[in-house]
């Protein structure tokens, strides 16, 4: 990946939208600030125009997409960083979720992402959240890409 604009962390919107094809208003990632093999961190900084938020917080359903949307993320840079076209995904299943606690409006998230099985299309991801470095929240998920 030679192009500078792809160099970590990233936090421009435009360069995210060229990773993922989740636009606003479900847009749930501002930054990836890692990464390597099996593995990348992600950020949000919950805003109060999120229309996942209820009640000025980030609701459940709004964390798991976003976790859900770390794991495109890192598909996306490592499709990018091989030069090879990124390919839009979704959902396949939700094998465990933990939520402890969720953010509010300006707190800023973060999610890890360990990659546990990939395969031509399907990738099975564990993946952590942290606020203030406090884990409020695991998932394991997978994940499957379209043609």
């Amino acid at each position: 990946m030679k192009d500078k604009s792809f160099t970590l962390p990233i936090t421009n919107s435009a360069i995210i939208k060229e990773l993922i094809p989740h636009r606003e208003p479900v847009l749930l990632v501002d930054g990836l600030i890692h990464f390597e093999p099996q593995k990348a961190k992600a950020t949000l900084t919950v805003l109060e125009t999120n229309i996942f938020v209820e009640n000025q917080k980030l609701s459940e359903t709004g964390l798991l997409e976003h976790m859900a949307q770390t794991a495109a993320l890192y598909t996306g840079y490592k499709f990018r960083s091989q030069n090879k076209p990124i390919k839009e995904g979704m959902i396949a299943a939700i094998k465990s979720a933990s939520i402890l606690n969720v953010p509010q409006i300006n707190d800023t998230i973060i999610s890890e992402v360990f990659i546990t099985y990939e395969a031509e299309m399907l990738t099975q991801v564990s993946v952590t959240t942290s606020l203030n470095d406090t884990i409020i929240a695991t998932a394991t998920m997978s994940t499957v890409l379209n043609n």
